[in-house]
């Protein structure tokens, strides 16, 4: 007896419209996952940014001559 392993294109269908709720789950994990990880890194940026110029501006550093640059 032989085993034949085929499938009917029914079959295929049926398949693969049963994993494609399981596709958009997985795409919509790693999506929002993505999201957070970008808001956490932009934030991380600005708060590096403002404490630099807040660090920049402030008037102990203000009240110092800056170096001349020499090119």
């Amino acid at each position: 007896m032989v085993a034949t392993y085929h499938l009917e294109i029914w079959q295929i269908v049926v398949i693969c419209m049963l994993l494609l709720p399981l596709f958009f789950i997985a795409n919509y994990v790693v999506v929002t996952k993505m999201v957070r990880e970008r808001k956490i890194r932009e934030d991380r940026v600005d708060r590096f940014v403002a404490a630099s110029v807040a660090r920049d501006m402030s008037p102990e550093n203000r009240s110092k001559p800056r170096p001349r640059r020499r090119f």
